[in-house]
């Protein structure tokens, strides 16, 4: 999937701004993260990955997509759970100064497909949702919201089932230019 090249989604993000993006070589960390991990966790380890070379540092021009593995939960506080109060979300290390970045729980049984039962729908649904909210509000909360809602959750409210030219199922998000939320194909 590539939703950074396909003209019907990420390239109407131009009116917010913002650039299209490019997949760097992927990194797999062979070390088993713990079954329930924080959110603040993630930030340090993904620090210290940076630090140490693991993976390259990108500064604020770029973003980490972080897919953790079957069976593990990750939290943003002792009451918001993934698969429980949310499905994916994207944050930032140090505020406007990044890293920036996603995760990707391994896809949730229930509550975060409401087009199919694939998992891979579900992860390309999280996913493109996160790319577009990382691209438009990179420190939650600072950039691109409709009243307090970043430009996929608004469209969540009146979720339409989308897809790219490329078959892969992706959220909708908010063109102000139509005044109205993206359809795919």
């Amino acid at each position: 999937m590539d939703i950074e090249s396909d003209k019907t989604y990420s390239v109407g993000l131009s009116q917010y701004d913002v650039g299209i993006g490019k997949l760097n070589t992927p990194v797999t960390i062979k070390t088993a993260p713990a079954t329930k991990i924080t959110d603040g966790q993630i930030r340090q380890t993904l620090a210290s990955w940076i630090a140490s070379g693991i993976i390259p540092n990108l500064g604020t021009k770029g973003a980490y997509n972080i897919f953790l593995p079957p069976g593990v939960t990750v939290s943003l506080s002792p009451l918001e759970a993934s698969c429980a109060v949310f499905c994916d979300y994207h944050n930032t290390v140090n505020g406007s100064n990044g890293p920036f970045y996603t995760v990707e729980p391994y896809p949730c049984s229930k509550g975060c497909n409401q087009c199919t039962n694939s998992p891979l729908d579900t992860l390309t649904q999280g996913l493109s949702e996160e790319m577009v909210e990382l691209k438009t509000d990179m420190n939650p909360g600072t950039g691109w919201v409709i009243g307090n809602l970043e430009l996929c959750d608004y469209c969540d409210a009146k979720f339409v089932c989308n897809r790219i030219t490329g078959g892969e199922y992706v959220n909708s998000w908010y063109d102000k230019n139509k005044k109205a939320c993206w359809k795919g194909t």
